[in-house]
């Protein structure tokens, strides 16, 4: 939503774009492209009665080519969004900024969708990669970039079918580029598919690195080698038995004294902060410890 000062003391609002991923795919059918159920009370707005109400130029409302999930069902590619202010004095405020940290999961040999990402003069040297915000100040020539994520995929991607990847191509949802490293898809600059190139680099293919089950990606994956499930259970469990006016502010303080100076979502990975997940869980139990003292016997 967009809010930029008028003459006087009036301003205009106006939403621009209701913000759409893309959804999971499904055992025997892709995922939805650029589409969010949960707002099935909001449409798209014509980017010309947006432009004409609005202190703005859209300058990019397309697909996001190569979002969606990996899979012999393709996770639904997500939306790119990105206008350009000509008015000092504007804010913009954003709601629902999910996926900045960790990705929409693959299933079954499919891989996880991309993270959504908000950016601030892309590709400018005053380029800024944004974390989830309230409100964001912007003022004359400023470009806002909003690149939403999308869904995972379902099944091993070397089983999807070539002339659905060819069509994903066709369609800008896959690079040629992802099409063969993801899908072991061998796709010509004319767009024709390689038949013998494709079956030689799909027969190559190692399944060693194929999730059986959830494939959350390398983030969430290094999340919950330290805060598993037996763990979140016994730290819920524990922030139950205190007055509900503390919990909030104790269950962050552990959760930092484990992975301390976190980078804000869409700012860093916890990749790097997790690497030793042994020496997290450590310093996790030391901070149990402190803010709940020795568990009791029952």
């Amino acid at each position: 939503l967009s809010e930029f000062e008028e003459k006087g003391d009036k301003r205009r609002v106006a939403v621009i774009e209701p913000m759409r991923g893309g959804m999971g795919a499904m055992k025997g059918q892709d995922g939805v492209d650029a589409r969010d159920t949960s707002l099935n009370n909001m449409r798209n707005h014509p980017v010309e009665t947006v432009e004409n109400e609005m202190g703005l130029v859209v300058r990019r409302y397309d697909v996001r080519i190569d979002s969606g999930g990996a899979g012999k069902w393709r996770g639904g590619v997500g939306q790119i969004l990105e206008f350009e202010v000509l008015r000092d004095g504007g804010k913009v405020l954003s709601r629902g900024m999910e996926r900045l940290r960790f990705p929409a999961y693959g299933v079954g040999g499919g891989k996880p969708g991309e993270r959504m990402r908000a950016i601030l003069n892309q590709g400018r040297k005053n380029e800024e990669e944004l974390v989830k915000f309230d409100q964001l100040e912007v003022n004359a020539g400023d470009t806002v970039s909003f690149l939403m994520a999308g869904g995972g995929g379902y099944g091993d991607p070397f089983e999807r079918d070539c002339e659905a990847v060819c069509q994903d191509v066709e369609m800008s949802f896959v690079s040629r580029a992802r099409a063969r490293i993801d899908y072991g898809v061998v796709i010509s600059d004319s767009g024709a598919l390689d038949v013998a190139a494709t079956k030689r680099l799909r027969a190559r293919r190692a399944k060693d690195n194929i999730h059986a089950d959830f494939d959350f990606g390398p983030e969430r994956e290094a999340w919950e080698r330290v805060f598993d499930d037996d763990t979140m259970c016994d730290l819920n469990r524990r922030l139950l038995a205190l007055p509900k006016s503390v919990r909030q502010d104790k269950r962050r303080w552990i959760i930092e004294q484990a992975a301390p100076d976190p980078p804000i979502a869409g700012a860093g990975s916890l990749t790097v902060v997790l690497a030793d997940a042994d020496a997290a869980r450590r310093r996790l139990a030391r901070a149990m410890a402190q803010a709940f003292g020795p568990e009791q016997s029952p």
